[in-house]
């Protein structure tokens, strides 16, 4: 993880397993966690821009190993939730700039941010389901920004979707060349940070009241199920 101060109040912060794709394991995401919590307590902070170093965003996450009990796993789960609400609680937007893959984690926590800038040879998936396992969480706010039947069918199929369907559905808020997503999302953090300080705190806040993503509580009821689920799934054998 790394983090770039790019003037006027606005940070980047970089996922930097370009090596890997920006897979991110749990360490990872506390890290990432860690990571907002110091960007956020910045004085003069305006917004904050999420890329990832080299040819991908984020190529989703990677669980911990050996877990047995459904409270070891609902607690690896669980940090999936506190790197979420770093930026529910945020005062300022978020900017994503995707360019590669945003699998898993990735296209979840691209579709949370308040902007998404994604480079025409994007990639997104929800590829949970075909590890069988549910992807739960995302669901608990995907639909919040896409259509029920579209949000069902992407979960359910795992499919790979490219950057113009991600603007088509409400993952993306514009497509722009390959290789200048970063650009154009510091471009738009720019302009953020032009605008009156109060009145984007206030208008932040209350889109996202009124989106209903002020809360985690079906994130967390979705954390409970899966966790039982892959713990007897476990302790049976499979």
């Amino acid at each position: 993880m790394r983090i770039e101060d790019h003037g006027g109040g606005v940070i980047g912060v970089v996922f930097t397993l370009a090596a890997d794709g920006n897979h991110i394991t749990s360490a990872g995401i506390r890290a990432f966690a860690d990571a907002l919590d110091g960007v956020l307590a910045t004085p003069g902070l305006r917004a904050v821009v999420l890329s990832g170093e080299g040819e991908n965003f984020c190529a989703g996450r990677i669980g911990a190993k050996g877990l047995t009990s459904a409270a070891e796993v609902a607690a690896d789960l669980s940090l999936i939730l506190e790197v979420n609400s770093r930026l529910r609680g945020s005062k300022v937007p978020f900017v994503a700039a995707v360019e590669g893959k945003a699998f898993g984690f990735g296209c979840g926590f691209s579709t949370q941010c308040d902007v998404t800038i994604a480079g025409d040879g994007a990639r997104f998936a929800l590829p949970e389901m075909s590890h069988r396992l549910p992807p739960l969480i995302v669901l608990s706010y995907f639909g919040k920004f896409v259509p029920f039947k579209r949000a069902f069918e992407l979960a359910l199929t795992s499919r790979e979707f490219g950057a113009d369907e991600a603007r088509e559905i409400g993952i993306a808020t514009e497509v722009v060349p390959a290789g200048t997503a970063h650009a154009r999302a510091l471009a738009f953090a720019r302009e953020i940070a032009a605008l009156d300080e109060a009145s984007v705190v206030l208008l932040r806040t209350f889109a996202r009241r009124v989106a209903g993503l002020s809360d985690d509580f079906e994130a967390k009821v979705g954390v409970d199920q899966m966790a039982i689920m892959i713990a007897a799934r476990t302790a049976a054998g499979h």
